[in-house]
């Protein structure tokens, strides 16, 4: 590792709010964004980011031709670079900044919304302005070509492991010196699509609450948003004359190799993740200060991710801080792992560690709240389990 790398700035939008600031003090009132949807209709519960209207934050120019998840991706990178001290738009832009995006189904609206058309109206009727939507990076094209953005443009697809990815994938390619910054996080849409899905196999909470971890947790609501952490080295940062919000300390992923042998795999692969972030880290589990869950409200992947955590931790995980942001967020998705992140990244600064909404009990051993908890210490978890088999976690360390 030549050098350490450092977060200097953030960016956001989701159902609680856009920007860090707004975002943060919704977070840590115990906020929860979950209400009828507007996009759906009063027969879905979402945590939606209501009333979007782009313009508001960038202007009319350039927008027509982009789709809800573009248009979600060029806020919360508006807000990242901005926060960070980076304007590559107002000059021939920056070969060395990129941009690098976590999603599951990406702008999938817009394509079945392509085919749909061309199958029921007839290729004739297909608007080639709607084409370029249908190519799952394209949002983070948009993004680029917006912001002048000239390095890697990367869009990865890891399932609910997918933000979380992004950062480690970032981190890699900055050790590598293959950028001199990057913009890394992960976005994802509210779409029709994905409700009437999920609704299908019975995965969204009937009562239109998303528990993590609580005895009667009966599934999850949908969120939706992007947030992005803007990622460079140390150096590079007290060069510009940038201030370290955290470190970037270590990432871990696994995939469980089968389904067969009932939840065993699962946690399996879980737990090797947490444990290579911890190594990557170069830090032993009774070194981490907090923890931030990646559980949903979903019975049997929250009970994975519990199971994991306690074979690493064991009886020290009554006495570590949780939060489980998607109580208040809903499930984000490819956004989900970087809104985690930003979390983590926050509860370091403040040392305090947000409320988990609308928390009442739990049936693990967890240490969750309705209120902020507070902690003394340097390093910050986030962990995502995922039901396609992907599981990664995070470790970011307080700046100095």
């Amino acid at each position: 590792m030549s050098d350490r790398l450092v977060a200097t700035g953030a960016g956001v939008i989701s159902s609680l709010g856009a920007g860090w600031r707004e975002w943060e003090q919704a977070l840590y009132s115990g906020a929860r964004a979950a209400c009828p949807s507007e996009l759906f209709g009063p027969g879905y519960v979402t945590g939606e980011v209501r009333g979007f209207e782009a313009e508001r934050w960038l202007g009319n120019k350039g927008l027509r031709g982009l789709d809800r998840a573009a248009r979600l991706v060029c806020v919360a990178t508006h807000f990242a670079l901005a926060e960070a001290g980076l304007c590559p738009q107002q000059s021939d832009g920056d070969p060395e900044i990129g941009l690098i995006c976590g999603t599951v189904l990406g702008s999938v609206h817009s394509i079945t919304s392509f085919d749909w058309s061309g199958v029921v109206d007839g290729p004739k009727y297909v608007s080639p302005l709607d084409f370029p939507n249908t190519v799952i990076n394209s949002p983070i094209g948009q993004a680029a070509i917006r912001f002048k953005l000239r390095g890697v443009n990367s869009m990865l697809c890891a399932g609910m492991a997918s933000g979380l990815s992004a950062i480690g994938y970032a981190a890699d390619f900055l050790r590598l010196g293959r950028a001199r910054a990057l913009v890394a996080g992960g976005v994802e849409e509210l779409s029709e699509e994905l409700a009437r899905a999920l609704n299908r196999i019975s995965a969204l909470s009937p009562t239109g609450a998303a528990r993590p971890f609580a005895p009667g947790r009966d599934g999850t609501v949908l969120g939706e948003g992007a947030a992005f952490l803007v990622i460079e080295s140390e150096a590079n940062a007290q060069q510009r004359g940038a201030r370290p919000w955290a470190q970037i300390a270590g990432f871990g992923s696994a995939h469980q190799a089968s389904e067969s042998d009932g939840v065993a795999p699962a946690i399996a692969a879980a737990q090797s993740a947490i444990e290579r972030a911890l190594a990557r880290a170069e830090i032993k589990p009774h070194q981490i200060a907090a923890l931030v869950a990646g559980a949903s409200g979903h019975p049997a992947l929250d009970e994975i991710e519990a199971r994991a955590l306690n074979g690493v931790f064991g009886d020290r995980l009554e006495d570590i801080p949780v939060c489980a942001p998607k109580a208040a967020l809903g499930e984000a998705f490819g956004a989900s792992g970087a809104m985690g992140a930003l979390v983590a990244t926050l509860a370091l600064m403040r040392q305090s560690i947000p409320p988990t909404a609308g928390f009442e009990s739990a049936d693990v051993r967890l240490r969750l709240s309705p209120q902020a908890q507070p902690f003394a210490g340097e390093y910050v978890m986030v962990t995502t389990v995922g039901c396609d088999g992907n599981h990664a976690a995070l470790i970011l360390r307080r700046a100095e």
